[in-house]
C-alpha cells in the first residue's frame, strides 16, 4: 500500500472516529483541554545492578527508560487530550541481579519505551488523539545470575511507541498515529543453579502497541500503525537452571498491536470506511531457549511472533471490528526446550508465527448483543515457526509449531 493511501487512511479515520456521535451520556461540567507536544533528541539509558554477596531474603533490580511520557487521567469529568511525541535518540534499559542466594523472591524488571502516552476518565468522556514517532532504537535487557532463589521472575519489555486509554461510566474515544522507524530488542538471560518453588520469564518487543479498557463505557477507537523496512523487532529469552521447579517462559515479538477490551457498552475498533490500519515492514523475531537439567512440576516454553495484531473483546454489548492489515516483513518464532525430570514433570513447547491476526470476541449469553465487522489482510513476508524438545525423561511432553499467513476470527459465546 502506497504512502499516500496510508496518509489518506490516517486522515479519514481520525476524522470519522473522533467526530462520531457520543453513544454514552455526556456529563455536565467543564471539559479539561490538554495539549502536550514533546521532542527528545538525545540518547537515554538506565542501568541497575544489584549484587548479593551472601544471602538475602528478597532481591530486585529495576530499570526504566522513557523518551517522552505524557498522561491525562481524570478522577471525574470530561477530557480532550491531544499529544504529539517525537523521539530521535535511542532508549535503553538494563537490569542485572547477580550473586549468591535470595531465599524468597528474586526479580528483575527492565522497561524501555521511546514514547508513552496514557489518557482516560472516570464518570466522564475522554477524546484522545495521540501522534507518536520513534526514530531511534529501543532496547531492554534483564539478567539474573544467581546460585539460587525461592521464586525467580524476570520481565523485559521494549516498545518503540506505546499508548493506553481507559474509561468507566462514560465515553472512551481515541485515535492513535504511531510510527516506528528504528529497531526494537528485548533480551532476558537467566543462569542459576536452583529455584525452590517457581520461575517466570516474560520478554516482549514491539514496534507500536495500544491497549484500552472500559467498563459501562462507549468505546470507539482506531489507529494508523506503521513500522519501517530494514529494521528488526526481536525478543529473546535464554534460561538455564540446573535444578528447577515450575518454570514458565513466554517470548513475544510484534510489529503493530492494538487491544481493546470493553464491558457493558458499545465497542468498535475501527469503523466501516475508517478502518484500523496496521502496516508492518520490519523483521519480526521471537526466540525462547530453556534448559532445565532436572525439573519438577511443569515447564512451559512459548515463542510468539506476529506482524500485525488487532483484538477487540466485549461483554454484553454490540461490538465491531474493522481492520486493514499489511505485512511485508519476515515473521519468525523459535522455541526450544532441553531437560530431564526424574519426578515425571510436564513439559510444553509452543511456537507460533502469524503475518496478520484480527480477532473479535463477544460474550453474548449475558445480554442481547451482536458481533460484526470487516477484515482485509495482505501478507507477502515469509512466516516460519520452529520448535525443538529434547527430554531425557519426563511424565508428559507436548510440542507444537504453527505458521499462519493471515488469521481472522469472530467469536461469540460465554467466555
Amino acid at each position: 500500500m502506497s504512502r499516500s493511501i496510508r496518509n489518506l487512511l490516517a486522515a479519514s479515520a481520525s476524522v470519522a472516529l473522533l467526530a462520531a456521535p457520543a453513544l454514552a451520556q455526556e456529563h455536565a461540567g467543564e471539559t479539561a483541554h490538554v495539549v502536550i507536544d514533546q521532542v527528545e533528541t538525545g540518547n537515554l539509558w538506565s542501568d541497575m545492578e544489584v549484587v548479593i554477596e551472601d544471602t538475602a531474603e528478597h532481591a530486585a533490580a529495576s530499570a526504566t527508560t522513557v523518551g517522552n511520557a505524557a498522561a491525562a487521567l481524570l478522577n471525574s469529568g470530561d477530557v480532550d487530550y491531544d499529544a504529539t511525541q517525537e523521539m530521535s535518540g535511542d532508549a535503553g534499559a538494563s537490569a542485572l541481579l547477580r550473586g549468591y542466594v535470595a531465599t524468597g523472591t528474586a526479580t528483575t524488571t527492565a522497561t524501555a519505551y521511546g514514547n508513552a502516552s496514557n489518557a482516560g476518565s472516570w464518570n466522564g468522556t475522554s477524546h484522545a488523539y495521540t501522534t507518536q514517532t520513534m526514530n531511534g532504537d529501543t532496547t531492554a535487557n534483564s539478567d539474573i545470575e544467581l546460585a539460587g532463589a525461592g521464586h525467580v521472575a524476570a520481565a523485559t519489555t521494549a516498545i518503540a511507541n506505546v499508548a493506553g486509554t481507559s474509561g468507566e461510566y462514560g465515553g472512551n474515544y481515541a485515535f492513535q498515529t504511531q510510527t516506528s522507524n528504528g529497531s526494537v530488542t528485548a533480551e532476558t538471560d537467566v543462569d542459576m543453579c536452583c529455584n525452590g518453588h517457581s520461575g517466570s520469564v516474560a520478554t516482549t518487543a514491539a514496534g507500536n502497541a495500544v491497549s484500552s479498557t472500559g467498563y459501562t463505557t462507549t468505546a470507539i477507537q482506531g489507529a494508523v500503525q506503521t513500522t519501517a523496512s530494514g529494521e528488526r523487532i526481536q525478543a529473546v529469552s535464554d534460561v538455564y537452571i540446573a535444578e528447577a521447579n515450575n518454570i514458565v517462559t513466554a517470548t513475544t515479538a510484534s510489529g503493530n498491536s492494538y487491544v481493546l477490551h470493553n464491558e457493558w457498552g458499545y465497542a468498535s475498533l475501527g469503523r466501516q470506511g475508517s478502518e484500523l490500519y496496521q502496516g508492518n515492514e520490519s523483521e519480526i523475531d521471537a526466540q525462547s531457549y530453556v534448559t532445565l537439567t532436572d525439573w519438577n512440576g511443569h515447564a512451559a516454553v512459548s515463542a510468539y511472533g506476529v506482524g500485525n495484531s488487532a483484538v477487540v473483546s466485549n461483554v454484553g454489548s454490540d461490538t465491531e471490528l474493522h481492520t486493514i492489515q499489511s505485512n511485508f516483513g519476515a515473521v519468525g518464532a523459535q522455541a526450544s526446550f532441553t531437560g530431564s525430570s526424574a519426578t515425571g514433570g510436564v513439559a510444553q513447547v509452543s511456537s507460533v508465527a502469524i503475518g496478520n491476526a484480527s480477532t473479535g470476541i463477544l460474550c453474548d449469553i449475558c445480554g442481547d448483543a451482536t458481533l460484526s465487522g470487516s477484515v482485509q489482510q495482505f501478507n507477502s513476508g515469509p512466516v516460519y515457526a520452529t520448535g525443538r524438545m529434547q527430554v531425557g525423561s519426563g511424565g508428559t511432553v507436548i510440542g507444537s509449531a504453527s505458521a499462519i499467513g493471515n488469521s481472522a476470527t469472530f467469536q461469540t459465546g460465554g467466555d
